[in-house]
């Protein structure tokens, strides 16, 4: 089925192209989220019209994804600090939640989780990569250093105490 573009579809291409694709990746996943029209002939004479306005469009997006991704680049390094044993296992991972919520008070930008990935697990004590992106072409990539916080001392186990059970009968 030949199909035009109406979004930019990642490994597919860009809005305005015209493709031949499955029936079923058409009706079943281009349609529905409104990614693609079928491509008639009517929709083939209105397409010219049609390519400026999306491409227009697109370009106004990618600008105000580069302004985004500057801003997230001009932060350079995010320095956290965190429980840690003495060989540099985190008490408990920082996520990506965390990490949104710290990229939107640094730079005013609100950062959906999943549009972040991290290189490896933030569980140790070390230097990580955090790729945030803003779209198929523009993403931008920010420096994580956790450190371990000074004091930091591991939480006290909870301890039986035998004075707690002395009373209790043991007549089992």
């Amino acid at each position: 089925m030949k199909v035009i573009l109406t979004k930019d579809v990642d490994a597919l291409g860009d809005s305005g192209d015209v493709l031949a694709v499955a029936d079923g990746y058409a009706r079943n996943y281009l349609f529905p989220k409104k990614l693609a029209i079928v491509a008639t002939e009517g929709s083939m004479k209105d397409l010219q019209a049609r390519i400026e306005r999306i491409r227009a469009k697109a370009e106004k997006k990618q600008k105000e994804d580069q302004h985004k991704a500057d801003i997230v680049t001009a932060i350079e390094t995010i320095a956290l600090e965190a429980n840690a044993s003495d060989t540099g296992k985190l008490y408990g991972a920082i996520t990506t939640k965390e990490l949104s919520r710290i990229l939107h008070e640094k730079s005013g930008l609100l950062v959906e989780r999943k549009q972040l990935n991290v290189n490896a697990p933030i569980n140790r004590v070390g230097e990580y990569t955090l790729y945030v992106k803003f779209s198929s072409k523009v993403s931008a990539s920010v420096a994580v250093v956790v450190r371990p916080i000074a004091s930091a001392e591991p939480p006290a186990p909870a301890l039986y105490n035998e004075a707690d059970y002395a009373d209790q009968d043991d007549d089992r």
